[in-house]
């Protein structure tokens, strides 16, 4: 691939895909059927080697839906009775937000891209809180330590996160919310086509307290599926064998976690040294470990010119797509890639 790809999703997928894609049609699985032994077997064993590589604990539910997005409404239909208050400060946060106050009540709770997400009381007219743990759109994250303060403020409450741009790259620490919810696109170095929901203990039992079972995604019934090793629906078969193969060879999380930090410091000493150039997130506590946002004059201009040069950048997005642009630090993305990356911004921007 001549192509260096720092798009923040679909971005880079793993180079051992193609690999595994054809050892998925030598070995019958996308011609089974997901009720069958041989489809059950592969998800046992899929959700096995997450609960080991990711650090999931073993009373959280595994389960599999479409995409990420397919859980702003499982999450209102099958989660949120009285109602649910969204904290975030980016587009992605905004858009849950959007999409749940068309199906349940909510409230907003906004904050700034420099200030970590302020912990304040929450009504007990809101019993689901919800936050996007690393905001794609601006490069910022919520760390381990917020989302304890959270579980620790909101202890009666349903806390559910969106860590698509950060699962597979990012040590998370899942006892500190009840409903994790991602797809593969990102830092998992897949094609983009399967959503992975984590569930507590806690948030089973919400489900079935509000017992919800008149859409055909209801949590209900992903539950239910989940423990038997099933889907609800004819899944993204090939999707989950992919995960299972690409995560039974990926380093563990504290590995990869550690990579991207040493990946980020390494832009830090770069990025400080260009011209027009620099962190669109100022304060470094609450900066993305996986998408890095720098800001500049003429953005499109920055990208072009890296498209000239074979690198994809990302653009900015929402109220900052004219300041800034993106760049993807995700693990599969190569040592040989990023150098590339770095000899085209100290040519031509020092």
């Amino acid at each position: 691939m001549n192509i260096a790809n720092f798009y923040p999703g679909p971005s880079r997928v793993y180079s051992s895909i193609p690999e595994f894609i054809y050892e998925a049609y030598m070995s019958g699985i996308l011609s089974a059927n997901h009720r069958s032994d041989e489809f059950m077997k592969m998800m046992d064993e899929t959700k096995s080697i997450l609960r080991s590589k990711l650090l999931i604990p073993s009373d959280y539910e595994i389960a599999f839906t479409s995409s990420a997005t397919e859980n702003w409404e499982i999450i209102s239909q099958s989660l949120v009775d009285k109602g649910s208050c969204h904290f975030y400060n980016g587009a992605f946060g905004n858009k849950w937000y959007g999409y749940a106050s068309q199906l349940k009540n909510t409230k907003k709770v906004e904050f700034g891209i420099n200030d970590e997400l302020p912990v304040t009381q929450v009504s007990e007219e809101f019993d689901v809180v919800c936050v996007t743990q690393n905001e794609t759109s601006n490069g910022t994250e919520v760390s381990n330590e917020i989302l304890k303060k959270l579980r620790y403020t909101y202890a009666n409450k349903i806390i559910a996160v969106d860590v698509t741009s950060s699962i597979g790259g990012v040590e998370i620490q899942f006892e500190n919310a009840d409903y994790w919810y991602a797809s593969v696109q990102k830092c998992l170095g897949l094609p983009a086509g399967l959503g992975l929901v984590i569930l507590s203990p806690k948030a089973i039992e919400r489900a079935f307290e509000i017992g919800d079972r008149s859409y055909y995604n209801s949590l209900l019934a992903i539950i239910e599926n989940a423990r038997k090793n099933q889907t609800q629906y004819t899944p993204n078969v090939l999707g989950i064998f992919l995960l299972n193969k690409s995560q039974g060879v990926a380093k563990g999380i504290s590995q990869l976690n550690e990579k991207l930090i040493r990946r980020m410091n390494h832009y830090k000493t770069v990025i400080q040294d260009l011209k027009g150039m620099g962190y669109l997130v100022r304060n470094e506590s609450v900066r993305s470990k996986t998408v890095l946002a720098v800001s500049h004059a003429d953005p499109d201009a920055v990208r072009t010119q890296a498209s000239n040069a074979g690198i994809i950048l990302g653009a900015g997005y929402g109220e900052w797509k004219s300041a800034s642009f993106r760049i993807a630090n995700f693990p599969a993305i190569k040592t040989k890639e990023i150098n590339k990356l770095q000899s085209f911004l100290e040519q031509n921007f020092q």
